[in-house]
């Protein structure tokens, strides 16, 4: 049996990092560590890593913090923050033992070991792709590359470990590329895309995308944002702000189809996770957290709503009992 060390990021002064374990399916509130405005966060190996938005007094970049976790899966700092060489860094990964993060604001990707690749051009939105806005970095289905993606440039940029780019693939333009899931047999990258509330499907293989489908998150005209995204089998999950749901497509394997839109219970769900059959969802404006079951192509609330400022990610770590 699996139980779960979860993470939240609140993401306000006094917020920090919360610690639950989830047991049998229910969550049990741990502790909380405290630090300034983590924007997201990494778990794995026995360690935690946190995005803070803005940690030096003399400057506005970003900074990457370690923590190892105890026994008792609690965070312990590991040294002091450093810089991410970018503003507003919102989303990291780890890769072939190195960590690497996306700073929003100045368009660039960055590495801890001292790479970092800075975008340019804009968009055809005229507020949101004035620049680049880079917003996730994830290693790619087979591990073979590392994906990025740009919001200002609707574009999946493919990187080896030096941070130099090997491929580049688009969303439609205008839609604004965020996040990125992966289907289960690592064939098909699902891109969720935040201006527009769309989610494009890529075929994936050697390092490359193909652009295929691109199909609406909702259904209907709505002014609302795509955040997250998340792969369950067959089902695909987004959340989206404004209109404050969580929609379910369903991917048959050549593709994508809407199949139901469930409110969120809050308010701006920037982030989720699924852990089995349980659906955690942070609602970053509402601050709360919200628990549903999924169903297959349906989502049933739990009716639990726990109280957390500013609720901007969640991360797991399983551990065997």
């Amino acid at each position: 049996m699996e139980n779960y060390h979860l993470y939240f990021a609140s993401c306000v002064r006094d917020g920090g990092i919360w610690h639950y374990t989830l047991q049998d399916g229910t969550l049990h509130r741990e502790g909380k560590t405290p630090c300034d405005r983590p924007m997201y966060l990494y778990a794995e190996d026995g360690k935690l890593w946190a995005l803070l938005r803005r940690p030096f007094a003399d400057g506005e970049e970003s900074g990457l913090l370690s923590f190892t976790l105890d026994p008792e899966g609690r965070p312990v700092q590991a040294g002091e923050p450093v810089s991410t060489r970018g503003v507003v860094a919102c989303h990291l990964c780890r890769w072939k033992g190195e960590i690497y993060a996306a700073n929003y604001l100045s368009g660039s990707i960055w590495s801890l070991s001292g790479a970092l690749d800075v975008h340019e051009g804009k968009g055809i939105h005229p507020v949101r792709q004035e620049a680049p806005h880079t917003h996730y970095v994830m290693p790619a289905p087979d591990g073979a590359c590392l994906l990025a993606v740009d919001l200002g440039l609707d574009a999946v940029y493919s990187y080896d470990t030096s941070l130099n780019i090997l491929n580049v693939a688009h969303v439609p333009a205008g839609h604004g590329a965020r996040h990125l899931a992966y289907s289960e047999d690592g064939r098909t990258v699902f891109c969720a895309n935040e201006l527009a509330s769309t989610v494009t499907v890529f075929s994936y293989g050697g390092g490359k995308l193909i652009p295929g489908q691109t199909v609406s998150a909702l259904g209907h005209p709505a002014e609302s944002t795509a955040a997250a995204i998340r792969v369950k089998g067959e089902y695909v999950y987004v959340s989206n702000r404004g209109d404050d749901s969580i929609s379910c497509l369903h991917w048959d394997g050549k593709n994508l189809e809407l199949c139901s839109v469930t409110p969120c219970g809050g308010a701006s769900p920037r982030d989720f996770l699924i852990v089995e059959d349980l659906l955690i969802c942070t609602n970053e404006t509402g601050n709360s957290v919200t628990l549903f079951r999924v169903e297959g192509d349906r989502l049933k609330d739990t009716g639990e709503r726990i109280p957390m400022d500013a609720p901007l990610c969640v991360v797991a770590q399983a551990v065997r009992i």
